[in-house]
């Protein structure tokens, strides 16, 4: 009889313990799956060389691109690098000196980002803008 109760015991242990690890589904959205839409950058290049163009976000730059002189390009820059983040653009001449920089700007999500480089570099301005 004692040797039973035991058993029936360890049964009892032994099905709560599985209740307790058990995993339901999620039934909401899964928040992982959800990415920041990328952030869209109109360069305008009224400098006569041509530019590589970079963002820098937390001091790492990567390559966007470049726009001859006297030109436009569209990039775009993926959300999830500048969420929650001050990102900075700048613009290198190719075979010239210098740098333009756009300083730090905050964008947030369906912005846009303009960045004019001027003839003179320090002329360039960058501004964060609602899509039109």
């Amino acid at each position: 009889m004692r040797s039973q109760s035991v058993r029936t015991r360890v049964a009892l242990l032994f099905l709560l313990a599985t209740a307790a690890c058990a995993r339901h589904a999620q039934t909401g959205p899964d928040i992982a799956d959800a990415r920041p839409e990328p952030i869209p950058v109109h360069v305008k290049n009224e400098n006569f060389l041509d530019m590589n163009i970079a963002v820098v976000v937390s001091g790492v730059s990567r390559r966007l691109g470049n726009v001859v002189g006297n030109g436009a390009g569209d990039f775009t820059i993926d959300g999830q690098l500048a969420a929650g983040q001050t990102i900075y653009l700048t613009a290198t001449p190719i075979g010239g000196r210098g740098q333009a920089t756009s300083g730090g700007l905050s964008v947030a999500p369906g912005q846009a980002v303009s960045f004019t480089i001027g003839s003179t570099l320090r002329q360039s301005v960058a501004t964060v803008h609602d899509p039109r």
